[in-house]
């Protein structure tokens, strides 16, 4: 790119997240919220990401059942341990309301609760991420979800909350509590037209290293109002698709204000995308994005970011499924000596599944993000790999090899971050599963300060009810 829902579970689980005391960085998913990233409500296309600041991983120890996320980018990576492996993911299609897990407590006015929570412990050898003196920490976690749904005429509503409260040994400065509030519904109008809604609030924070600031010896806090809302037309079997898409944001940050209140900023996104069926399982795409950010503490950042793809969506066969768009990015400022960056822009993912029991997913992103402190914006180019294996009813692994390159538009720096992780996953009954996970970060840097190495572990148990 140029410049240019009492039971006797519910209380065993309440028990064990209260002794186990809160790692698991849930920025990830607060960031795709931010993002206003999403694919359509029944035809899966490739992630987009509407918000600018968007870019191509959020972790190893992503979310639930996933692998890999094109969620909020950090633009020096931390990697925390976010319960990669949790059986979060119900079998329910959904446009914007949340999955579900487990089995529920029912109400009389027909109000269905569903709860989970995952507690463990583990290390980190660099929390801070640091070239040298980095915070080595022992650390617990505890991550308490709880789904309320309520169905009605076909329509589903949901209301959420996902908790995240970790704790170092070593290192208070680095505790965090993180919460997600979500409202959502999905309506369909009629056969052919549907609309999925969402508001929500995030509390949540920057780990130390995750953004280009000024050193500080606290995390960086920050909440935001969310909004978005995702309107479709034309059935599933229709030769012709229509989605149209609007997002919202305000993010404020809540201290060392002396260096945050620069990224303070609210994003209004919209998009629209067009599905074409070509074939039985696969059709072609036309999106248009643009996204505007307002900078309200430092109008010089304010832009407009816009894009423009051509992709293809198939699911041709049991084995191969998949989504790639390509195209081009524009982000304009309004300081002019920013100049004007563009180029080409993809995301794509690929998934393979040679065996009932195994699969690996390929995702590749180029995309164009906003400047956390450094350089006027960033070029973030992404690839991973993820290996999903069921050896047993009951065991399970995953494995990820991930690279992550990012240049910084006028710092002269450039970042290479490699990444690896692996986890093992025991069901235990019914209504638990136990964990054992590793990660290991490495970033190189043109500028060799920046550089450092990370290995981290985290031993976890979810239940469900």
């Amino acid at each position: 790119m140029n410049k240019h829902h009492t039971h006797p579970l519910a209380l065993a689980v309440a028990t064990l997240c209260f002794c186990m005391s809160a790692q698991a960085q849930s920025s990830n998913d607060a960031a795709t919220k931010a993002s206003g990233a999403a694919d359509g409500a029944n035809t899966p296309t490739a992630p987009s990401a509407p918000a600018g600041d968007a870019g191509f991983m959020g972790g190893l120890f992503s979310a639930p059942g996933t692998t890999g996320s094109m969620s909020q980018l950090a633009a020096t990576p931390s990697y925390e341990l976010t319960g990669i492996g949790r059986r979060d993911r119900g079998s329910d299609t959904s446009i914007l309301t949340a999955p579900v897990n487990g089995l529920p407590v029912r109400f009389d006015n027909g109000i269905f609760v569903y709860a989970s929570a995952l507690a463990g412990f583990g290390h980190n050898s660099n929390v801070n991420g640091v070239s040298s003196g980095g915070v080595s920490s022992n650390l617990y976690s505890l991550q308490p979800d709880i789904v309320g749904e309520l169905k009605t005429r076909g329509d589903r509503y949901t209301l959420r909350y996902q908790g995240n409260y970790t704790k170092y040994t070593a290192s208070s400065a680095d505790n965090f509590n993180h919460h997600n509030f979500d409202l959502a519904g999905d309506n369909y109008l009629s056969s052919r037209s549907s609309v999925g809604w969402d508001v929500g609030y995030i509390e949540t924070s920057d780990a130390r290293g995750t953004t280009n600031t000024a050193t500080t010896s606290t995390p960086n806090r920050w909440n935001a109002p969310t909004a978005r809302v995702l309107y479709a037309y034309g059935s599933k079997e229709a030769q012709g698709r229509i989605e149209v898409e609007g997002n919202y944001i305000s993010k404020r940050y809540q201290n060392n204000l002396s260096v945050t209140s620069a990224l303070n900023q609210d994003k209004t996104g919209v998009a629209g995308r067009f599905f074409y069926r070509v074939a039985p399982r696969t059709s072609m795409m036309v999106e248009l994005n643009q996204v505007h950010a307002d900078y309200v503490n430092n109008t010089g950042y304010t832009n407009n970011d816009r894009r423009i793809y051509l992709g293809v969506v198939w699911d041709a066969t049991a084995k191969t499924s998949g989504a790639f768009k390509i195209g081009s990015a524009q982000k304009t400022f309004s300081d002019g000596g920013f100049g004007k960056a563009t180029g080409t822009a993809w995301e794509g993912a690929v998934k393979w599944s040679p065996l009932t029991y195994s699969n690996f997913e390929f995702i590749s992103n180029r995309t164009l993000a906003d400047s956390t402190g450094l350089g006027n914006y960033l070029i973030n180019t992404g690839n991973l790999v993820n290996w999903n294996h069921k050896w047993r009813s009951n065991l399970t692994s995953t494995a990820s090899l991930g690279t992550l390159k990012t240049e910084y538009d006028g710092a002269g720096r450039t970042d290479n971050v490699d990444n690896a992780s692996i986890g093992v996953f025991y069901e235990v009954g019914r209504n638990w599963r136990a964990g054992a996970q590793w990660a290991y970060t490495k970033r190189k840097s043109n500028q060799a300060n920046f550089e450092f190495n990370r290995n981290s572990t985290f031993f976890s148990l979810q239940g469900t009810l």
